[in-house]
């Protein structure tokens, strides 16, 4: 299942908060769609709303980045693209209505929602902390202005410091990167609440 709207998930922004929340009532009506029988012009319509909503979304999204001057705009907005195209490819590939609701799926739980989960509320963190100098993250951090991920390994209680260029090659690309030491791969150090 799909997680709903938390407020762990704010990023403290009014307008986007509510963007968030409409992506996230789209999403469930994404989800309750694959579990059911579905006319094609009912999917497109769904399909059509989701995209739609997503690109205005992701504009006033960079915007605000622009806004308070994000030092990760240009990755952040490579995700926006790459979640875009991946979409209009779904769009152009799909061959029969079952094939359209299983890969739309995918894109929501395994994009959207993991985008918002762990980017979009970066860019509040990240806020914060130029706002307030509070370094007490805990799955990403900042030092001297570079925010890192935590990362572990097979080495017993050892945490690797990820720059966010690397921490998306991992989550995006499925690069792996291993660890010196005991020549395991890294993988995301998550907490119980995801940036809580």
């Amino acid at each position: 299942m799909l997680p709903e709207w938390d407020q762990k998930y704010s990023v403290n922004n009014e307008n986007l908060d509510t963007q968030h929340k409409k992506l996230f009532k789209l999403a469930a009506k994404v989800e309750e769609m694959s579990d059911r029988a579905i006319y094609q012009t009912e999917l497109k319509k769904i399909i059509a709303d989701f995209f739609h909503y997503i690109k205005f979304h992701f504009d006033e999204e960079e915007k605000y980045m622009q806004q308070i001057n994000y030092p990760y705009f240009e990755q952040h907005k490579l995700m926006h693209k790459k979640i875009t195209n991946t979409m209009v490819k779904l769009i152009k590939e799909v061959k029969t209505t079952n094939d359209l609701k299983e890969k739309l799926y995918t894109i929501v739980s395994s994009w959207l929602i993991e985008h918002i989960i762990q980017h979009d509320v970066m860019i509040e963190h990240w806020y914060k902390n130029t706002q307030n100098n509070n370094k007490d993250f805990k799955n990403f951090k900042e030092d001297n202005g570079t925010i890192y991920f935590l990362y572990c390994c097979a080495c017993e209680g050892k945490k690797h410091k990820v720059s966010y260029d690397i921490h998306l090659k991992i989550q995006y690309t499925k690069v792996n990167f291993k660890c010196k030491e005991c020549a395991n791969n890294l993988t995301f150090y998550k907490d119980k609440e995801i940036l809580a």
